[in-house]
């Protein structure tokens, strides 16, 4: 799934592409991925600016509606042009039998623009889901979930006052929760905590005070600079010009179960926590 830094990838490149356009209308082949108001309620809506909140796309609209989109596991945005040009962001469908240019068996959602442009929607698994929604019932989502991390108001004395909240929780338990602080996932966790050089299975009330402000520089430095070269591009992740995120070239941990540690040379571990693969390294992370 898209972490902050592949969903931020996906909006600046959406930015460029659909700020201004006009909606004309939608056709939808699958009825549970979008909210029951969609295909009535799109038409003559105008592309206001399109941000990004947690791990959901945004797509801010005139008379106050916002259409929200999550990628979840497959999920793709596809922009196509009047000529023709495709443009795709997030997981493109590997197989060489589909044109992703064109609408296909993967192509659950078709909107189209006023000047003749589109974005498709596609989507393997059908995990993913649009929903279009009043400003009352954004701003509902947007409070289920805790704090941008790359926000302003992310400061370290509030990170503190957070960490609070759940004393006893595992760090690594404690940063993939949403509903504290978002965007984090199985990558930028384990990279943050290896930069931090904290183990992901300690429990929050023993981080010591160097350790948090350490923890703290570098959530946002991964997430900072994981934007800066487009995301990372384990599996099939791509930006919306279509280009693979080069932090998979920068990545110490994930990923490297059983290989050297680039810091100290011994080797990394590979555990599961909460179900999840987790990598670090007994001797540089206390």
């Amino acid at each position: 799934m898209p972490e902050l830094p592949e969903v931020q990838t996906v909006v600046n490149g959406l930015t460029k592409k659909i700020s201004g356009k006009v909606f004309s209308d939608a056709k939808i082949s699958v009825k549970k991925m979008v909210s029951t108001n969609l295909k009535k309620d799109i038409k003559n809506k105008k592309v206001k600016r399109v941000i990004r909140r947690a791990k959901m796309i945004v797509i801010e609209l005139t008379q106050d509606k916002y259409l929200v989109v999550h990628l979840k596991m497959t999920g793709q945005l596809i922009f196509v042009d009047i000529k023709g040009k495709a443009f795709g962001g997030g997981h493109p469908i590997e197989s060489k039998e589909i044109e992703f240019t064109k609408p296909n068996k993967y192509t659950h959602v078709i909107l189209n623009f006023k000047d003749g442009s589109r974005l498709l929607y596609n989507d393997v698994r059908k995990f993913g889901w649009l929903k279009l929604m009043s400003k009352e019932e954004y701003n509902i989502l947007s409070n289920r979930h805790g704090i941008e991390p790359l926000a302003k108001e992310f400061t370290l004395s509030r990170f503190k006052e957070i960490l609070k909240k759940r004393p006893n929780s595992k760090i690594k338990q404690f940063l993939l929760n949403q509903e504290l602080i978002v965007g984090l996932g199985n990558i930028y966790v384990d990279e943050s905590l290896f930069k931090a050089k904290i183990k992901p299975f300690r429990r929050v009330y023993t981080l010591k005070g160097n350790e948090t402000d350490r923890l703290y520089k570098a959530i946002k430095l991964k997430l900072f600079t994981a934007i800066k070269f487009g995301g990372t591009s384990v599996n099939t992740f791509v930006s919306i010009s279509g280009e693979r995120g080069k932090f998979v070239n920068k990545l110490k941990v994930y990923g490297r179960g059983g290989m050297k540690c680039l810091r100290c040379k011994n080797e990394l571990t590979k555990i599961k926590m909460g179900g999840r693969g987790t990598v670090y390294c007994t001797k540089c992370q206390k």
